[in-house]
């Protein structure tokens, strides 16, 4: 391996072979660190691709005496606890979802319960602008990662995340409207 220094410089020039070189360096290190916290493949995945991406975009800045591992470490540390922040949000979104599903209640009420929810959470999201809607439904419905609906729609991940972080507080808020009673 190249040293550090000269590769941050060659990278602060836009260098996409010392980008390569330090992605192949230092991923493993990054999926681990973001896997132990997350434990997901498919998000620590994402956590790495995000890391890296910060580092690719912020390159000009990057300090060439600065410790890379370091670095990359607090990068993918705090991205992968927001994203768990992130889950739990979302769990705790659908989870009255879950609830109707709980095999110890009544399944006639259950299914009715979730058959109500789920067409109010329906008309809840049909409130959501265009965009946003569209952005919600790949992500959440279609299974979309936020980097292939940023690809698809030309915009950066971090307005699909914007969005995203939008919609869910509207329909949280919405849903906490209509039902007085309803935890999230």
């Amino acid at each position: 391996m190249k040293s550090a220094f000269f590769i941050l410089k060659q990278l602060q020039k836009g260098n996409q072979l010392a980008f390569r070189e330090l992605y192949s360096n230092f991923s493993a290190q990054i999926y681990q660190l973001a896997f132990n916290i997350l434990r997901e493949v498919i998000y620590a995945e994402e956590i790495v691709q995000d890391t890296f991406l910060e580092v690719w975009n912020g390159r000009q800045n990057i300090d060439c005496d600065a410790n890379i591992e370091a670095y990359l470490y607090v990068i993918c540390r705090n991205k992968s606890f927001n994203k768990l922040k992130q889950i739990k949000r979302e769990q705790a979104l659908f989870a009255p979802l879950q609830e109707c599903n709980n095999p110890s209640s009544d399944a006639e009420e259950n299914n009715r319960k979730e058959s109500e929810l789920r067409e109010q959470l329906e008309i809840i999201i049909q409130k959501l602008p265009d965009r946003r809607q569209l952005i919600f439904r790949r992500s959440r419905l279609e299974g979309f990662s936020h980097k292939e609906i940023a690809l698809d729609l030309d915009i950066s991940v971090q307005t699909v995340k914007n969005q995203m972080a939008t919609a869910l507080k509207f329909i949280r808020d919405e849903l906490q409207k209509d039902n007085k009673n309803f935890t999230i």
